[in-house]
Parts: structure tokens; sequence; C-alpha cells
């Protein structure tokens, strides 16, 4: 996911997408969760309230690094796979 958490307001919509997509699948004997990346930059800090809205539909993001681009603040990688039912 890349440039997703600048509108706050499609998060609903967005958390909804996401755990329909986690579930595709689900129940084959060969399921294997998907892995979720996501790049971000904050611009306003209401923007977090992302991860808040993940876990509650069982996506806990992990942050595994930050670079520094042409602009501060820098960018943060995240990583995430689904909990299992």
């Amino acid at each position: 996911m890349a440039d997703v958490t600048y509108n706050t307001s499609s998060f609903p919509s967005l958390v909804n997408t996401l755990g329909k997509l986690l579930h595709l699948g689900e129940g084959r004997d060969d399921y294997r969760p998907p892995t979720i990346l996501l790049g971000y930059k904050e611009r306003d800090a209401s923007e977090r309230t992302l991860w808040e809205m993940a876990k509650r539909i069982g996506v806990h993001f992990q942050k595994l690094d930050e670079r520094t681009g042409a602009s501060e603040p820098p960018v943060e990688i995240w990583v995430a796979r689904p909990e299992r039912s």
C-alpha cells in the first residue's frame, strides 16, 4: 500500500476492503495469508489512526525501517500479516 493515508475519511472503506482481500482463499489447504507492505510518510498525526483500525480486523503493523528522502519526515516502511483465525 502506498499513498493511502492522506485521506483519513477513507479509512473505514480502506480497512473494510483490506479485510475482505485478506480472507480471499481462506479455508483452502494451500492458503497463506498475504503480507502487507506500507510505505508511509506522515502529513498529519491523525493518519496514525489507520494502525488502530487495522488491529480491529486482526492486522498488526510492525515498523521495519525508515528512509530519508528529499524532504522530512522520512518514509517509514511497515509490514503486517493478518492473524490466523
